[in-house]
């Protein structure tokens, strides 16, 4: 696994270890991103839930509806935030979709 590989692991395990997080969604990603991802299918690369365009990581939840969604979706933000730039990804926005709450 390269390192990038590990750094969306570690993201995806710090969102999902977010207290109100009840899953987490396969992000939609861009045409560009999504050309990337189909030639990344004839490696061994795990696909991921999370994807990284341009520098912005784009994350699509779910909560438990007991916990506010703006203050999972805050939370979600911070904790992949730490995650990625722990693991040495630049990024220029981190984008929080909540897709379903309860």
């Amino acid at each position: 696994m390269s390192t990038a590989d590990e750094t969306l692991t570690a993201v995806e395990a710090a969102v999902t270890a977010v207290p109100g997080v009840t899953d987490l969604y396969r992000a939609r990603p861009t045409v560009a991103s999504a050309v990337h991802a189909v030639r990344g299918l004839t490696s061994s690369t795990a696909p991921f839930r999370v994807v990284v365009d341009d520098g912005v990581l784009r994350l699509v939840i779910g909560t438990d509806g007991f916990r506010p969604a703006p203050e999972v979706a805050g939370a979600v933000h911070d904790a992949a935030l730490a995650a990625a730039t722990a693991g040495g990804l630049v990024l220029t926005r981190v984008d929080v979709r909540v897709a379903r709450v309860g």
